[in-house]
This record gives C-alpha cells, structure tokens and sequence, in this order.
C-alpha cells in the first residue's frame, strides 16, 4: 500500500537508527525489515500504522531536543 509514493521502504529510511533499533520499535525481525524494504507492497497495513506512530513520536522526541538546544542557545 502506498500514498503519494511514501511506501515501507521509504517511511523505514527516515526512521535514522539502526535496522535493529527499528525491527525492536515496530516489533518484528531484521529479517521482515530488510524484506519489506526490498517488497514494500508485502508490508502489512498494521505494520505501517505501527511505523507511523514510532516516526510521529521520534519526530515529537526530536522536535523537542531541538527547542531545548534553541532555548539554550537563546534563540
């Protein structure tokens, strides 16, 4: 399943970690990731929704490192 072009294998790759890092945060083998990288369409819908939820909270966790460097920076 895809939207607008954004598959697994292009959602995985903005994860920034390790592929054990993200099969232990999604939950699943290092194995399925590199499969599901090579055949994004096998990736199942649960799986994907999964992988939504791990990016928008590593996007909160990052997005609020980043007002903390720019507070101490004092910007």
């Amino acid at each position: 399943m895809t939207v607008a072009g954004l598959d697994f294998k292009r959602a995985a790759d903005l994860f920034m970690g390790t592929e054990e890092e993200l099969a232990l945060a999604l939950g699943i083998t290092v194995e399925e990731i590199r499969r599901f990288r090579r055949v994004p369409e096998e990736a199942p819908r649960e799986l994907l929704a999964r992988l939504g939820r791990t990016l928008v909270e590593r996007g909160r966790g990052m997005t609020r490192v980043g007002e903390m460097l720019q507070e101490q920076a004092g910007e």
